[in-house]
Protein backbone atom coordinates (compact mmCIF):
# COMPACT_ATOMS: atom_id res chain seq x y z
CA UNK A 1 0.00 0.00 0.00
CA UNK A 2 1.42 3.68 -0.71
CA UNK A 3 2.15 6.01 1.98
CA UNK A 4 -0.92 7.19 3.73
CA UNK A 5 0.56 9.55 6.16
CA UNK A 6 3.58 11.86 6.98
CA UNK A 7 4.23 14.00 10.52
CA UNK A 8 6.11 17.41 9.97
CA UNK A 9 7.32 20.25 12.70
CA UNK A 10 5.65 23.78 12.55
CA UNK A 11 7.88 24.74 9.84
CA UNK A 12 7.56 21.95 7.47
CA UNK A 13 10.60 19.91 8.15
CA UNK A 14 9.80 16.24 8.32
CA UNK A 15 10.66 14.29 12.05
CA UNK A 16 14.01 12.32 12.35
CA UNK A 17 12.52 9.05 13.25
CA UNK A 18 15.40 6.33 13.94
CA UNK A 19 14.23 2.78 13.17
CA UNK A 20 13.53 0.01 16.35
CA UNK A 21 12.11 1.01 19.81
CA UNK A 22 14.43 2.72 22.07
CA UNK A 23 16.48 1.48 25.10
CA UNK A 24 14.38 0.78 27.88
CA UNK A 25 10.87 1.11 26.07
CA UNK A 26 8.14 -0.27 27.85
CA UNK A 27 4.69 0.56 26.70
CA UNK A 28 2.10 -1.69 24.87
CA UNK A 29 4.10 -3.53 21.06
CA UNK A 30 1.98 -3.96 18.29
CA UNK A 31 3.19 -7.26 16.95
CA UNK A 32 4.99 -7.27 13.64
CA UNK A 33 4.60 -3.66 13.25
CA UNK A 34 7.45 -1.65 11.69
CA UNK A 35 8.86 0.59 14.77
CA UNK A 36 11.00 3.58 14.92
CA UNK A 37 11.37 6.90 17.23
CA UNK A 38 12.78 10.34 18.06
CA UNK A 39 14.14 12.13 21.00
CA UNK A 40 14.88 15.61 21.16
CA UNK A 41 13.91 19.17 23.20
CA UNK A 42 10.73 19.25 21.05
CA UNK A 43 9.25 15.66 21.33
CA UNK A 44 9.82 12.08 22.88
CA UNK A 45 7.31 9.99 20.42
CA UNK A 46 7.53 5.93 19.26
CA UNK A 47 5.82 5.44 16.44
CA UNK A 48 4.91 1.70 15.51
CA UNK A 49 2.77 1.10 11.89
CA UNK A 50 1.24 -2.23 10.56
CA UNK A 51 0.18 -2.08 7.02
CA UNK A 52 -2.45 -4.47 5.45
CA UNK A 53 -3.68 -4.45 1.58
CA UNK A 54 -6.41 -2.42 2.64
CA UNK A 55 -5.66 -0.71 5.81
CA UNK A 56 -2.92 0.66 7.84
CA UNK A 57 -2.36 0.94 11.66
CA UNK A 58 -0.48 3.65 13.23
CA UNK A 59 -0.38 3.72 16.86
CA UNK A 60 1.96 6.59 18.66
CA UNK A 61 3.01 7.13 22.16
CA UNK A 62 4.97 10.07 23.27
CA UNK A 63 4.91 13.56 24.53
CA UNK A 64 5.62 17.02 23.12
CA UNK A 65 8.42 19.26 25.48
CA UNK A 66 6.81 22.57 23.69
CA UNK A 67 3.45 23.49 22.49
CA UNK A 68 2.76 23.49 19.04
CA UNK A 69 0.94 22.27 15.89
CA UNK A 70 2.55 18.80 14.51
CA UNK A 71 1.80 19.61 11.15
CA UNK A 72 0.89 16.35 9.25
CA UNK A 73 -0.04 15.33 5.52
CA UNK A 74 -2.61 12.72 4.53
CA UNK A 75 -1.59 11.53 1.08
CA UNK A 76 -3.77 8.86 0.10
CA UNK A 77 -7.79 9.12 -0.08
CA UNK A 78 -10.06 7.20 2.65
CA UNK A 79 -11.58 7.00 6.01
CA UNK A 80 -8.84 7.43 8.61
CA UNK A 81 -9.98 7.32 12.33
CA UNK A 82 -8.17 8.69 15.48
CA UNK A 83 -8.71 6.93 18.46
CA UNK A 84 -7.31 8.95 21.71
CA UNK A 85 -5.86 6.35 24.57
CA UNK A 86 -4.75 9.04 26.93
CA UNK A 87 -4.39 12.38 27.21
CA UNK A 88 -5.96 14.84 24.26
CA UNK A 89 -5.36 16.46 21.11
CA UNK A 90 -7.07 18.47 18.91
CA UNK A 91 -6.93 17.47 15.25
CA UNK A 92 -7.83 19.91 11.82
CA UNK A 93 -7.81 18.47 8.63
CA UNK A 94 -8.03 21.39 5.64
CA UNK A 95 -11.45 21.96 4.31
CA UNK A 96 -13.58 19.92 6.74
CA UNK A 97 -12.86 21.59 10.46
CA UNK A 98 -11.08 20.61 13.45
CA UNK A 99 -12.50 18.19 16.30
CA UNK A 100 -11.12 17.89 20.53
CA UNK A 101 -10.44 14.67 21.29
CA UNK A 102 -10.21 13.53 24.80
CA UNK A 103 -9.01 10.60 26.19
CA UNK A 104 -10.97 7.64 25.93
CA UNK A 105 -13.01 9.42 22.52
CA UNK A 106 -12.66 8.27 18.61
CA UNK A 107 -13.49 10.44 15.62
CA UNK A 108 -13.43 9.67 11.97
CA UNK A 109 -13.18 11.13 8.55
CA UNK A 110 -13.10 10.66 4.88
CA UNK A 111 -11.25 12.61 3.08
CA UNK A 112 -8.88 13.27 -0.27
CA UNK A 113 -5.50 13.83 0.43
CA UNK A 114 -5.35 16.95 2.28
CA UNK A 115 -3.03 18.80 4.68
CA UNK A 116 -4.04 18.59 8.67
CA UNK A 117 -2.45 19.13 11.92
CA UNK A 118 -2.84 18.06 15.83
CA UNK A 119 -2.13 20.27 18.77
CA UNK A 120 -1.30 18.39 22.17
CA UNK A 121 -0.66 19.01 25.77
CA UNK A 122 2.58 20.34 26.32
CA UNK A 123 4.68 17.61 28.44
CA UNK A 124 1.78 15.20 28.96
CA UNK A 125 2.34 11.78 27.67
CA UNK A 126 -0.37 10.88 24.74
CA UNK A 127 -0.81 7.78 23.46
CA UNK A 128 -3.41 7.51 20.44
CA UNK A 129 -3.60 4.80 17.33
CA UNK A 130 -4.87 6.06 13.84
CA UNK A 131 -6.76 3.58 11.46
CA UNK A 132 -6.85 4.50 7.65
CA UNK A 133 -9.43 2.37 5.29
CA UNK A 134 -9.44 2.37 2.03
CA UNK A 135 -12.47 2.99 0.00
CA UNK A 136 -12.20 -0.67 -1.44
CA UNK A 137 -12.41 -1.93 2.27
CA UNK A 138 -15.33 0.39 3.13
CA UNK A 139 -17.30 -0.93 -0.27
CA UNK A 140 -17.95 -4.46 1.94
CA UNK A 141 -19.27 -2.79 4.19
CA UNK A 142 -21.99 -0.88 2.25
CA UNK A 143 -24.59 -3.88 2.13
CA UNK A 144 -24.46 -3.55 6.28
CA UNK A 145 -24.12 0.61 6.46
CA UNK A 146 -25.70 2.16 3.38
CA UNK A 147 -24.98 5.65 4.61
CA UNK A 148 -21.40 4.73 3.12
CA UNK A 149 -22.50 5.04 -0.33
CA UNK A 150 -22.75 8.67 0.13
CA UNK A 151 -19.52 8.75 2.19
CA UNK A 152 -17.08 6.81 0.07
CA UNK A 153 -15.41 9.31 -3.09
CA UNK A 154 -16.81 12.38 -1.29
CA UNK A 155 -14.32 15.38 -2.34
CA UNK A 156 -12.94 17.11 -0.30
CA UNK A 157 -14.37 14.74 2.05
CA UNK A 158 -16.33 14.34 5.03
CA UNK A 159 -16.29 14.85 8.82
CA UNK A 160 -18.52 11.57 9.72
CA UNK A 161 -18.49 12.54 13.69
CA UNK A 162 -19.62 16.21 14.17
CA UNK A 163 -18.75 15.50 17.75
CA UNK A 164 -16.19 12.23 19.19
CA UNK A 165 -18.05 9.63 20.63
CA UNK A 166 -16.62 7.77 23.66
CA UNK A 167 -14.72 4.86 22.79
CA UNK A 168 -16.95 1.45 23.94
CA UNK A 169 -15.57 -1.33 25.41
CA UNK A 170 -16.06 -3.43 22.82
CA UNK A 171 -13.41 -0.90 20.24
CA UNK A 172 -10.90 -1.31 23.47
CA UNK A 173 -10.85 -4.85 23.49
CA UNK A 174 -10.71 -5.24 20.39
CA UNK A 175 -7.40 -2.62 19.86
CA UNK A 176 -6.11 -4.89 23.02
CA UNK A 177 -6.22 -7.40 21.35
CA UNK A 178 -3.77 -6.01 18.47
CA UNK A 179 -1.25 -5.48 20.80
CA UNK A 180 -1.56 -9.12 22.10
CA UNK A 181 -1.55 -11.21 19.07
CA UNK A 182 -1.37 -14.35 19.88
CA UNK A 183 -0.36 -16.17 16.76
CA UNK A 184 2.84 -16.41 14.67
CA UNK A 185 3.83 -14.91 11.67
CA UNK A 186 1.88 -17.35 9.32
CA UNK A 187 -1.75 -16.12 10.68
CA UNK A 188 -1.49 -12.72 12.22
CA UNK A 189 -2.12 -10.61 9.10
CA UNK A 190 -4.97 -12.67 8.65
CA UNK A 191 -5.65 -11.83 12.60
CA UNK A 192 -5.35 -8.12 11.95
CA UNK A 193 -7.07 -8.48 8.54
CA UNK A 194 -10.16 -9.51 10.95
CA UNK A 195 -9.67 -7.16 13.46
CA UNK A 196 -9.61 -3.82 12.01
CA UNK A 197 -12.95 -4.67 10.62
CA UNK A 198 -14.06 -5.46 13.70
CA UNK A 199 -13.07 -1.99 14.36
CA UNK A 200 -14.25 -0.44 11.60
CA UNK A 201 -17.97 -1.98 12.44
CA UNK A 202 -18.29 -1.27 15.83
CA UNK A 203 -17.53 2.33 14.84
CA UNK A 204 -19.92 2.94 12.25
CA UNK A 205 -22.51 0.87 13.73
CA UNK A 206 -21.87 3.71 17.11
CA UNK A 207 -22.65 6.73 14.95
CA UNK A 208 -24.99 5.53 12.31
CA UNK A 209 -27.18 3.39 14.73
CA UNK A 210 -26.62 5.20 17.87
CA UNK A 211 -28.84 8.11 17.07
CA UNK A 212 -31.91 5.56 18.01
CA UNK A 213 -33.84 5.02 21.30
CA UNK A 214 -32.31 8.21 22.78
CA UNK A 215 -32.88 10.19 25.84
CA UNK A 216 -32.57 13.62 26.22
CA UNK A 217 -30.36 15.60 28.88
CA UNK A 218 -30.05 18.78 29.88
CA UNK A 219 -26.51 20.03 30.59
CA UNK A 220 -26.96 20.05 34.24
CA UNK A 221 -27.68 16.33 33.80
CA UNK A 222 -24.71 15.30 31.61
CA UNK A 223 -22.40 17.12 34.09
CA UNK A 224 -23.84 14.84 36.68
CA UNK A 225 -23.37 11.68 34.68
CA UNK A 226 -19.66 13.16 34.29
CA UNK A 227 -19.35 13.70 37.64
CA UNK A 228 -20.22 9.98 38.29
CA UNK A 229 -17.27 8.83 35.97
CA UNK A 230 -15.04 10.82 38.04
CA UNK A 231 -16.33 9.47 41.30
CA UNK A 232 -15.49 5.50 39.97
CA UNK A 233 -12.03 6.47 38.78
CA UNK A 234 -11.49 7.67 42.42
CA UNK A 235 -12.48 3.96 43.45
CA UNK A 236 -10.17 2.08 40.94
CA UNK A 237 -8.39 0.96 43.78
CA UNK A 238 -10.91 0.56 46.30
CA UNK A 239 -14.50 -0.34 46.70
CA UNK A 240 -16.81 1.75 44.42
CA UNK A 241 -20.02 2.92 45.49
CA UNK A 242 -23.21 1.14 44.15
CA UNK A 243 -25.37 2.58 41.60
CA UNK A 244 -28.00 3.05 44.38
CA UNK A 245 -25.22 5.34 46.33
CA UNK A 246 -23.64 6.69 43.11
CA UNK A 247 -27.33 8.08 42.48
CA UNK A 248 -27.48 9.96 45.45
CA UNK A 249 -23.94 10.95 45.39
CA UNK A 250 -24.34 12.60 42.03
CA UNK A 251 -28.07 13.35 42.58
CA UNK A 252 -29.51 12.16 39.80
CA UNK A 253 -32.09 9.23 39.42
CA UNK A 254 -30.69 5.63 38.91
CA UNK A 255 -32.70 5.43 35.42
CA UNK A 256 -31.20 8.23 33.75
CA UNK A 257 -27.73 7.66 35.33
CA UNK A 258 -27.69 4.26 34.15
CA UNK A 259 -29.47 5.41 30.82
CA UNK A 260 -26.70 8.54 30.56
CA UNK A 261 -23.57 6.72 31.14
CA UNK A 262 -24.72 4.15 28.20
CA UNK A 263 -25.23 6.74 25.98
CA UNK A 264 -22.35 9.00 26.80
CA UNK A 265 -19.57 5.99 27.10
CA UNK A 266 -21.05 3.58 25.37
CA UNK A 267 -21.21 0.76 28.23
CA UNK A 268 -22.92 0.08 31.39
CA UNK A 269 -21.51 1.08 34.83
CA UNK A 270 -20.33 -2.44 35.59
CA UNK A 271 -18.63 -2.75 32.56
CA UNK A 272 -16.64 0.21 32.41
CA UNK A 273 -15.64 -0.25 36.17
CA UNK A 274 -14.48 -3.37 35.41
CA UNK A 275 -12.36 -2.24 32.28
CA UNK A 276 -10.87 0.80 34.05
CA UNK A 277 -9.79 -2.14 36.76
CA UNK A 278 -8.01 -4.24 34.32
CA UNK A 279 -6.36 -1.54 32.95
CA UNK A 280 -5.03 -0.17 35.94
CA UNK A 281 -4.08 -3.38 37.38
CA UNK A 282 -1.85 -4.05 33.78
CA UNK A 283 -0.44 -0.72 34.38
CA UNK A 284 0.30 -1.78 38.33
CA UNK A 285 1.94 -5.08 36.71
CA UNK A 286 4.13 -3.84 33.98
CA UNK A 287 4.95 0.01 36.08
CA UNK A 288 5.95 -2.06 39.68
CA UNK A 289 6.78 -4.33 41.83
CA UNK A 290 3.41 -5.01 43.84
CA UNK A 291 2.83 -9.11 44.58
CA UNK A 292 -0.33 -9.75 41.48
CA UNK A 293 -2.01 -11.35 44.33
CA UNK A 294 -1.88 -7.54 46.23
CA UNK A 295 -2.81 -5.63 42.97
CA UNK A 296 -6.00 -8.55 42.74
CA UNK A 297 -7.35 -7.31 45.87
CA UNK A 298 -6.54 -3.70 45.43
CA UNK A 299 -8.61 -4.13 42.18
CA UNK A 300 -11.87 -5.53 44.34
CA UNK A 301 -11.07 -9.34 43.41
CA UNK A 302 -11.67 -11.61 46.20
CA UNK A 303 -10.36 -14.73 44.36
CA UNK A 304 -6.94 -15.01 42.10
CA UNK A 305 -8.10 -17.00 40.17
CA UNK A 306 -11.23 -15.13 38.95
CA UNK A 307 -8.56 -11.84 38.27
CA UNK A 308 -6.33 -14.22 36.14
CA UNK A 309 -9.32 -15.59 34.39
CA UNK A 310 -10.45 -11.93 33.53
CA UNK A 311 -7.01 -10.43 32.95
CA UNK A 312 -6.69 -13.58 30.68
CA UNK A 313 -9.66 -12.88 28.56
CA UNK A 314 -8.98 -8.97 28.27
CA UNK A 315 -5.41 -8.82 27.60
CA UNK A 316 -4.83 -12.59 26.02
CA UNK A 317 -1.97 -13.28 28.62
CA UNK A 318 -2.12 -14.36 32.67
CA UNK A 319 -0.41 -11.17 35.01
CA UNK A 320 2.64 -13.66 35.52
CA UNK A 321 3.11 -14.18 32.02
CA UNK A 322 2.68 -10.20 31.29
CA UNK A 323 5.55 -9.57 34.12
CA UNK A 324 8.06 -11.90 32.33
CA UNK A 325 7.44 -10.04 28.94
Amino acid sequence: MAKTFSLSLEAGEPFQFINGLPAGYNGPVLVGAACSFTKSNLSELVLQELRGEEYDIRFIIGKFLKQFYAKGRIHTEGLYSNLMFRSSARKKVLRLGETHLREGQYNFFYTQPSECSSYFEMGKEFRMMNIFYSPLLLEELVPFFPELKSVIGANPGVLITQKPFWLPVTIKEITNQLFNCPYDENTRQFYFDLKVREVLYHMLENVFRQGMNKLSFTPWEINRIHEAKKILLDHIASKPPSIRELSRLVALNEYKLKKGFRQYFNSSIGQWMQEEKLQYSRELILNTNKPIKEICTLVGYPLTTNFITAFRKRFGVTPGELRRK
